[in-house]
């Protein structure tokens, strides 16, 4: 790869004068190849810088090595191209180019399995040609970086899922057949949009799982799959079809019968063999996009079906009946094979029979025998008399060695018909993993993810227990406010605020004694209660010394350098005279009094080595653009789609407010947004994005597009505390003709002011009551999200982009699949932000995530892509 830059970057540091549209060309080119070449989005976006100079559409093809054919290397430009995906590749392996017979399609080979497809290259000068062959290296770089990337990932989906489906076959405690998991795990790793099982009968087959988007239930029977099983038997192994269409020698009426839709799928079939070579089932994986497979997925669904068979050949010998000894002696090997440990307790109290698990549970080897143990050596001080009948508890035991484990246990007395003895029948399961994500999810209702320090619930609940253990103390309470934090994050991103959080949290907790509670309250608040101490004099000297601490040393991100000052406001009293909501409004008070009484900017002092602090002044503009004069440029919107995890369709779209500024050009929200709330302008922006998106909205409706599609619309927190906004809602979708039901109003959670939350709350209610979604987006960044949860009528949650982008490279899984979880308790529906490539999708998939949004699925659109998205190719009845 860097002989790959360095030729390009000698290119781009060519004379004036020689070919400076083609030099500034490559010097982008050389920048993007240079920051993540083994991303997806590198690769598009290199896609895109070359689309867009040479004018022309292109994409990168794979040849398919089983049939010499082409397919898709990245889902990028899909529909443009889909028509040449399938053509035979003939021309030689050496860099030229070659016309398409009969289409606009020219080749141009990077590597003996890539190639860059261009269409209308006739408009190209030879000046172009020569340039887009120079640029070949680095497409050839990006992708083959990609691939490599992109196989990673595959690898170790697949590696889990292997690891998955064997503790299926070492798991013998259900002697069911997991077909819905196979049917699963081939999906996941082929990335398929649907799979089936087909259980084989004499005649017929019956569809044992479906995942995904497909017509068959489980279930269901299909009497015209005789050529299919004679066909995939003959070849004993997984066989892959590019199009169902394609070839008249295979069956494809009779696997078209199985998929029920379309005739123009690419599918792998795989054959399931029981232990006497028996065709017990087929596993069958579908894309609406034919040759979407690879000889990678032909291997991975075949090694699947083995181990189905394996699987199969099990549960058919654990089904099997023995009589007498031979019966109860596969049920003694059964029992030892069982990975939860079970045991007899006797009328003496002595442990009678235990399988293998029991003794490796409580710390001894896989033979060691507990005959004649008293069952009370292994159990906690706390067990629950689970009294005569059967209970499952969890209880803590005791190891051999008097460690202690926390189990789940079940306990039934029992009496022998035959003999007449009488015991007790145990078994138990380690759920030390169960209590460590309990105890996760509990600190991720009291801690801060960013800081580590308490958020507000934790700092509250810390607090109030000191109160309540001592009558009569002496407390003090500093409220810290970070001056300028949105200036940090509209300037340099979320990324560099985040950074000055985790500064200033680091320098407060160096500064306060250890037992003093310190807690994250709001996104730039910060809370210490200074345990022991009352006297004025004192706090403010801690004060002075904790403001001192926060300005003492600039924070340098890159080439900039951020002094950061904070107001701190103080309250001192003792716990019987004061509660703690009291200390915090005086301290809240006093704050605001310290942050206007010195006159200070709400600015952080930005410096860029020597030079003097930076500011861009775009208020008077903004002024201008929400009263119409055209001097400030115009607002415009841009409408993310979000979809269903699995079915891909369009669930909801998200309005978006840009503004194209006369000189700077178009601006995202972070570099307005504070401005508007300087300049008192959030109630006229949030007005313009309610009314322009809700109009358009009703116009798509009464045109017959996104009838079941939501549309969701931001209201900033300053407005979500106004009693007119729900005037405002009900009035204008009334008019439009808007049912209420199909509207989600979005509050971001880390701009909900504290003071406020129970009047927003009460707002946010009486929405809810004229038939309004309310959703939280950024939803686990801000300092009191349950409470959130708690007090607002929530319908969906959007998970912050930080818990989910690294999902599909290992990221936290947990977190997520926490939150989902306590979503699903509370009744609240999960969307999924930042989901950036098909890895992570997957994850979310897995954990079952009902809807997501990201740039791998769409990015912010205007109108008329939406449209054709939504099926509409611009002939509209829109007017």
């Amino acid at each position: 790869m860097s002989d790959a830059l360095n030729r390009l970057e000698a290119v781009g540091t060519s004379p004036p004068g020689s070919e400076p549209e083609g030099v500034v060309l490559l010097r982008r080119v050389s920048q993007l190849l240079a920051e993540r070449p083994g991303s997806r989005s590198a690769l598009v976006k290199l896609l895109s810088l070359l689309e867009e100079y040479f004018d022309s559409p292109m994409t990168v093809f794979e040849v398919e090595p089983a049939f010499a054919r082409l397919r898709l290397a990245v889902p990028w430009r899909a529909d443009e191209f889909v028509d040449y995906v399938g053509l035979k590749v003939d021309a030689p392996r050496e860099e030229v180019f070659a016309r398409v017979r009969g289409t606009e399609l020219t080749l141009f080979r990077l590597n003996e399995h890539l190639l860059i497809g261009v269409r209308d290259l006739d408009r190209l000068s030879p000046q172009d040609d020569e340039l887009l062959q120079r640029v070949g290296a680095a497409v050839r770089v990006a992708c083959e970086t990609y691939r490599q990337t992109r196989f990673g990932r595959w690898l170790n989906r697949r590696v889990r899922a292997n690891q998955r489906l064997l503790d299926g076959l070492v798991n013998i405690g259900d002697t069911a057949i997991p077909w819905q998991v196979i049917a699963r795990e081939a999906r996941v790793l082929t990335g398929a949009h649907s799979a089936l099982v087909l259980e084989v009968t004499t005649n017929a087959a019956r569809v044992a799982a479906a995942i995904g988007e497909t017509l068959r239930q489980p279930g269901d029977v299909i009497d015209r799959t005789a050529g299919l099983l004679a066909w995939v038997t003959s070849h004993q192994e997984a066989v892959l079809i590019g199009s169902l269409a394609d070839r008249a020698g295979m069956p494809a009426a009779a696997l078209a019968a199985v998929r029920g839709e379309t005739d123009n799928d690419s599918a792998v079939v795989a054959p399931i063999f029981d232990h006497t070579a028996t065709l017990v089932a087929l596993v069958a994986v579908f894309s609406p996009t034919p040759y979407r497979f690879t000889l990678d997925d032909l291997e991975t669904v075949g090694e699947l079906a083995r181990f189905a068979g394996a699987i199969v050949a099990q549960r058919q010998t654990l089904n099997f009946v023995a009589p007498g000894h031979a019966r109860a002696g596969l049920a003694a090997e059964v029992l030892d094979l069982m990975l939860d440990g079970v045991a007899v307790v006797d009328d003496n109290q002595e442990i009678a029979l235990h399988n293998r698990a029991f003794a490796q549970l409580h710390g001894g080897s896989h033979r060691q025998s507990l005959r004649g143990t008293k069952a009370s050596d292994l159990e906690g001080e706390h067990l629950r008399d689970v009294g005569e009948h059967g209970a499952l508890v969890e209880e803590e035991r005791r190891r051999l060695d008097g460690s202690i484990f926390l189990a789940e246990s079940y306990r039934r007395r029992f009496v022998d018909p035959v003999s007449g003895t009488a015991g007790t029948l145990i078994a138990i399961r380690d759920i030390h993993e169960r209590a460590l994500e309990r105890q996760r999810v509990r600190q991720l209702a009291h801690v801060d993810p960013l800081t580590g320090l308490n958020n507000r619930a934790g700092f509250f609940d810390l607090a109030a227990e000191h109160f309540k253990s001592v009558e009569d103390g002496p407390v003090g309470l500093l409220f810290i406010d970070v001056d300028g934090l949105k200036v940090v994050n509209d300037q340099f991103g979320h990324v560099a605020g985040d950074r000055v959080l985790v500064e200033v949290a680091s320098r407060i907790r160096k500064s306060m004694r250890p037992f003093d509670v310190i807690g994250r309250i709001g996104g730039d608040e910060f809370a210490v209660l200074v345990i022991g101490q009352d006297s004025l004099r004192v706090i403010r000297q801690v004060s002075e010394r904790l403001s001192a601490a926060i300005a003492f040393n600039p924070i340098t991100i890159g080439t900039v350098e951020l002094r950061i000052t904070a107001a701190v406001g103080i309250a001192t009293g003792t716990t019987s005279t004061f509660d703690l909501d009291q200390l915090m409004s005086i301290a809240d008070s006093a704050m605001y009094q310290d942050k206007f009484s010195r006159r200070r900017p709400d600015l952080l002092h930005l410096h860029r080595g020597t030079r003097d602090a930076v500011e861009i002044e775009l208020g008077p503009d903004l002024v201008r653009v929400l009263r119409g004069d055209e001097r400030g440029g115009s607002l415009i919107l841009r409408f993310q789609p979000i979809f269903g995890a699995e079915s891909r369709a369009v669930t909801a779209v998200e309005a978006l407010v840009r503004w194209q500024h006369p000189t700077e050009g178009l601006l995202l929200p972070g570099r307005f947004l504070s401005l508007a709330l300087q300049y008192r302008l959030m109630d006229q922006l949030d007005a313009f994005v309610r009314a322009e998106a809700i109009a358009r909205f009703a116009r798509w409706r009464a045109a017959g597009l996104g009838l079941s599609m939501r549309l969701s619309i931001n209201l900033s927190g300053v407005n979500a505390a106004e009693g007119r906004t729900v005037r405002d809602f009900c009035q204008l979708a009334e008019r439009l003709g808007v049912p209420p039901s199909m509207v989600m109003i979005e509050l971001t959670e880390t701009e909900l002011s504290d003071l406020l939350i129970d009047r927003i709350a009460k707002i946010m209610r009486r929405l809810k009551r004229e038939g309004f979604l309310i959703a939280l987006d950024d939803f686990g960044v801000g300092t009191s999200s349950f409470r959130h949860l708690q007090i607002m009528p929530v319908d969906i949650v959007k998970i912050d982009r930080q818990f989910v982008k690294d999902l599909g490279s290992g990221g936290d899984r947990g977190l997520v699949a926490g939150l989902t979880a306590l979503a699903g308790e509370l009744g609240i529906s999960v969307v999924a932000e930042g989901v950036g490539d098909q890895a992570c999708l997957d994850t979310l998939i897995e954990l079952g995530v009902p809807e997501v949004q990201g740039f791998h699925l769409a990015r912010p659109l205007r109108e008329a892509a939406l449209l054709k998205l939504l099926g509409n190719e611009g002939t509209t009845r829109l007017g």
